[in-house]
């Protein structure tokens, strides 16, 4: 009997001794507007959702918008990629490079990740700075089809967009899961495994994308909703 009371008053001091560690540890971090996410180690990200005032135009993030904007502006029509953005889960756009201080690595155009918050399931990150003469051979070189200089910015942003779930590129989520969960990730047998998965997605993608190039070019902006009224976004 007294066995097991010390056994559930040592489980329940374990408990609270976790919990007392998450809470040090936990951080909140801000989203967009008024829109927070809880971050607990262990667990990740547990989003809290509050009312969206449609008619508050916050200082911050109107700056950080105009930002990053500025720098794609004179290169991609940003109307058309919110179009996409919209359609295909993209929760934002960022120049935010893949180093861990927010620059970009020698040769990297543009990826696409998973969005750390809880409105849509990707996110984009496009390089502003690239020279896209040489990005256009390069790419030219690489498809074996001419892409225009003008056409680098639209087709890596579609690339990426061939990346999401809606354009049925699922190798995306394979090859993610399959290197997460393998026990054995550096055997050669996983690698080339792993080498046939990325190969695949990235002809995927590479295919998505010029196949809406055409279409980009064509077409006038038409998802976004006009601006009276109230939106479903």
């Amino acid at each position: 009997m007294h066995g097991s009371v010390l056994y559930y008053i040592s489980g329940f001091a374990t408990a609270l001794f976790i919990l007392l560690i998450l809470a040090r540890k936990a951080r909140i971090l801000r989203v967009s507007g008024e829109d927070f996410a809880l971050e607990l180690p262990l667990f990740g990200c547990v989003a809290t959702y509050t009312p969206n005032d449609t008619g508050r135009i916050y200082t911050e993030d109107y700056i950080n918008h105009r930002r990053s904007s500025s720098l794609l502006e004179a290169k991609i029509d940003l109307q058309k990629m919110m179009d996409y953005a919209i359609r295909y889960d993209v929760d934002y756009i960022t120049t935010t490079g893949d180093r861990p201080d927010g620059s970009w690595s020698d040769g990297r155009y543009a990826f696409c990740t998973m969005s750390r918050s809880h409105k849509r399931a990707f996110a984009i990150h496009i390089n502003p700075y690239i020279n896209t003469e040489e990005a256009s051979q390069r790419l030219s070189l690489q498809l074996g089809t001419w892409i225009a200089p003008e056409d680098v910015y639209p087709f890596l942003f579609l690339h990426e967009i061939g990346h999401t779930s809606g354009t049925g590129n699922r190798n995306f989520f394979a090859a993610v899961i399959n290197h997460t969960i393998s026990g054995d990730r550096h055997s050669l047998s996983k690698r080339r495994e792993l080498f046939r998965l990325k190969s695949e997605i990235e002809d995927f993608a590479d295919r998505f994308a010029l196949q809406e190039l055409k279409r980009w070019k064509d077409n006038p902006p038409s998802v976004l909703p006009p601006l009276h009224g109230y939106s479903h976004i």
